[in-house]
């Protein structure tokens, strides 16, 4: 799951690839709503719906289970930081973003 949501995370910041070209619909769905052209209500993936939410739509990151998908989202949403991350891929990406 960790490295099917780095890959995801990987994936949505070259938006420009396109979306339509991604093969996990939870991905393309999560893809499409980062560029404005669709909405996370689609994603089956808990976790990535949520995280989809709190990104584009202003919502929480609290409901994620996984504790590091939960603390990248924090961040990723302004609200936290990268010290909390236990995985080293997924500190290191929060890391990137925060610069």
């Amino acid at each position: 799951m960790r490295v099917m949501f780095a890959l995801l995370m990987i994936v949505s910041g070259y938006a420009f690839a396109g979306c339509d070209s991604i093969g996990d619909a939870d991905q393309r769905a999560y893809c499409k709503a980062k560029e404005g052209r669709g909405n996370c209500g689609s994603i089956s993936d808990r976790d990535l719906r949520y995280a989809c939410n709190a990104e584009t739509n202003g919502g929480s990151c609290n409901s994620i289970d996984d504790h590091d998908q939960r603390y990248l989202c924090n961040a990723k949403t302004n609200h936290g930081s990268c010290g909390s991350i236990s995985d080293k891929d997924l500190r290191a990406e929060c890391d990137a973003l925060k610069r």
